[in-house]
């Protein structure tokens, strides 16, 4: 495993690309390194570490914020003992590098007196766009919330009906159809086999491997390989069947439709054969729809379909009270409440 020099930017004086482990201090300002300021180097530019023992990660002195070897017992910019203890070091009236008078000074002082303040960090593009298609999608959220969630009060008179009602037939028919020959109807006929591709598998086919860089915590990194399993994709194959089966399918649909509330809806008029063999024909399934149309007091004409027995009650002319959509500018069917008595 090989071990490198992390870099690091002095924010004093602007020199960059200096040593984490070499410069403790800016060779050009002899401001100290601050841990924090680390970054791996591009990989053109790593400076090995000869003959490097890992004795731990870094201590910062609390006195003048140098970082330290996990070994040493005093700092090596100030001389101040790693318990902050003064005694245990003799050091000179002034240290140049933080212009300190040899009293200890509270973080929060020092840190008053930094030059300038770290440079904001950069925003990839990445998570730019990310941020903007999110905005983007709140967005239409919104609107769709409001679309159907926004609604005023309002009235609507009934200004007549109308209704419409379908059966379904279906017809038993021979009918072609497919699948894989496992999943053939056991009373399939008319069988043609072919080969398919049914899918893909995945085969292993040696490793991907890439750099991964560790940071120590003592101003070096370490690089190791990190590898996975590569794989190549090969088609698979099955047996499809195209047959023929009889089925029940829809044939027609038959339709009766009205305006006003009498006589009553009636069900349209039809025949089925009612037997089991090929070409015979079967009732599908009914749907009636109710619709009562109003003129709201905007001006507007509005329709709402109800079950039956509501449709029916709501006479001509009968006044309700509702809620209407404010965008999609109709009626709230199911808020309708009847004004004076109406029924």
């Amino acid at each position: 495993m090989a071990t490198y020099e992390m870099f690091w930017d002095c924010r004093s004086c602007g020199t960059t690309k200096l040593l984490g482990k070499t410069h403790r201090h800016c060779p050009a300002c002899g401001g100290a390194q601050d841990p924090s300021w680390r970054y791996f180097p591009p990989e053109d530019e790593k400076v090995a570490v000869q003959d490097h023992v890992f004795v731990g990660v870094d201590w910062v002195c609390e006195r003048c914020d140098t970082p330290n070897s996990a070994a040493a017992t005093h700092c090596v910019g100030c001389g101040d003992a790693r318990d902050g203890s003064e005694a245990d070091a003799v050091r000179q009236e002034s240290v140049v590098a933080g212009e300190q008078s040899g009293k200890r000074e509270p973080r929060s002082k020092k840190a008053e007196k930094a030059a300038s303040p770290p440079p904001p960090p950069r925003r990839s593009r990445g998570r730019w766009v990310l941020g903007c298609l999110m905005l983007l999608g709140m967005a239409f959220a919104f609107l769709v919330c409001l679309a159907v969630c926004w609604t005023r009060g309002t009235e609507a008179s009934v200004t007549g009906h109308s209704w419409k009602r379908t059966v379904t037939i279906e017809r038993l028919a021979s009918r072609s159809s497919g699948d894989w020959c496992s999943s053939m109807p056991s009373d399939a006929y008319g069988v043609s086999r072919s080969v398919r591709q049914s899918g893909t598998r995945q085969i292993p086919d040696g490793e991907s491997c890439t750099t991964v860089n560790s940071d120590n915590g003592d101003g070096t990194f370490s690089q190791t390989q990190s590898c996975s399993t590569t794989y190549r994709s090969e088609p698979e194959y099955d047996d499809w069947c195209d047959y023929t089966v009889d089925r029940w399918g829809h044939d027609r649909s038959v339709v009766a439709e009205g305006r006003g509330t009498t006589p009553e809806p009636r069900w349209p008029a039809f025949s089925v054969d009612g037997c089991s063999s090929l070409g015979c024909t079967r009732e599908g399934g009914r749907k009636g729809s109710y619709f009562v149309h109003f003129l709201d007091a905007d001006g507007d004409d509005q329709v709402c379909d109800l079950a039956q027995p509501k449709w029916a009650s709501m006479a001509v002319g009968s006044r309700w009270k509702t809620q209407k959509y404010v965008l999609l500018d109709n009626l709230v069917c199911y808020a309708l409440e009847p004004i004076g008595g109406a029924r």
